[in-house]
């Protein structure tokens, strides 16, 4: 599988969050963003995206996973996500949606979570998840169009490195202060073998 990967200039994130950019907020200490793509994960069979994920963080992995109200499977992805005996612990609740944040501690719990996050990202909501379980919190914050909403806020004030799945499965952003993804070529060390790399530069 052959990939692209650069680092993402400071214009891309330091902007208001939106529906057609990234839907939350990335606080200013963050050191280096990447990004990795493109990459269908669905395409992908699942022990090479699993793979995938393990080379850029080791487990715990925290999902933030969001659930909205309105949608009819809402019941049936919580109880799934239940009967897998995933910790599921609900840190957010909003009037039209609910925040959870899921534990995977092994790859047996990663590849029980795979369809959920597909049908989560399938939906267009946040897909997100940190090696740090305190990587999010909420704050209220304003959007393009002056608009305030109940925002997802990226945190750094310990090592973290937050990934995020994004739009329609292209790629991978990596926002991160750890070392690791101090520069392209220890980042791709980290990765496995059947990726290879084209290095880019973002404008």
């Amino acid at each position: 599988m052959k990939l692209k990967i650069g680092y993402l200039p400071k214009k891309y994130f330091n902007r208001l969050p939106s529906g057609c950019g990234y839907p939350f907020y990335v606080s200013k200490n963050i050191k280096y963003a990447l990004n990795i793509g493109p990459m269908y994960y669905p395409d992908l069979p699942d022990e090479q995206l699993v793979l995938f994920k393990e080379s850029l963080s080791s487990y715990p992995f925290y999902y933030l996973f969001e659930l909205r109200h309105e949608d009819e499977i809402y019941p049936e992805i919580h109880q799934n996500l239940i009967a897998t005996e995933i910790v599921l612990e609900k840190v957010r609740q909003c009037p039209t949606n609910d925040f959870f944040l899921v534990t995977i501690n092994n790859r047996e719990q990663l590849l029980q979570f795979l369809p959920c996050m597909f049908w989560q990202h399938n939906f267009n909501m946040s897909t997100l998840w940190s090696n740090n379980k305190h990587a999010f919190i909420f704050e209220e914050k304003t959007w393009e169009y002056n608009e305030i909403r109940d925002t997802v806020c990226l945190k750094f004030d310990q090592p973290t490195s937050i990934f995020w799945l994004g739009h329609d499965f292209m790629g991978t952003d990596i926002f991160s202060n750890e070392e690791k993804f101090s520069s392209i070529e220890q980042t791709i060390h980290l990765l496995p073998d059947f990726i290879t790399i084209e290095i880019v530069e973002f404008e």
